[in-house]
């Protein structure tokens, strides 16, 4: 499965993305936001991706320049079942950012997510500090939904436009 956009080919992750993807974990404004992961732990999160496609048909994937074919971070949708909700996800090089690649390969994502997958709504689970993935949110049409804890960590939920109730309410 690939989503191409003007500028960019979105694919699911694979092995062959490890150098990068430890590359990728290794910048400080990644790690600081979505952890830091060493060459064995990204191995086995890949595996997992590689697994989610499998059962749910999504899961993160590789954001890569159409015109050099270079690896430039990595997007895609996750479900976490502790909140029974799809999240967005985004991060990229620091050498391409500010050139509006997060907000075109998540919005993307996004409009294939909402199309072909039987979800309410998507989420984004963003750090409270992390102004620059708000700000991509806020592009994407996303509101702020909750405030709540994601592997420890206070995150604030934003939440496509379909998600006029929050999770469990009553329809």
């Amino acid at each position: 499965m690939e989503i191409e956009t003007e500028r960019l080919i979105l694919r699911p992750l694979a092995l062959a993305d490890l150098d990068a993807l430890v590359e990728l974990q290794a910048e400080p404004e990644v790690s600081r936001f979505m952890g830091a992961y060493g060459r064995a732990e990204l191995s086995a999160w890949v595996g997992s991706v590689r697994k989610e496609w499998a059962s749910r048909g999504h899961g993160r994937m590789a954001i890569v320049e159409r015109g050099s074919g270079r690896f430039v971070g990595r997007t895609g949708m996750r479900h976490w079942p502790e909140f029974d909700e799809v999240e967005l996800g985004w991060a990229l090089s620091p050498e391409v950012r500010g050139r509006g690649y997060a907000t075109e390969a998540a919005g993307a994502c996004l409009e294939w997510g909402l199309r072909e997958l039987e979800v309410e709504y998507v989420t984004a689970m963003i750090d409270p500090d992390n102004s620059p993935s708000i700000a991509v949110a806020e592009r994407l049409g996303m509101q702020p939904l909750r405030e709540d804890v994601l592997l420890g960590d206070a995150v604030i939920i934003y939440a496509t436009a379909v998600a006029n109730r929050p999770p469990g309410s009553a329809s």
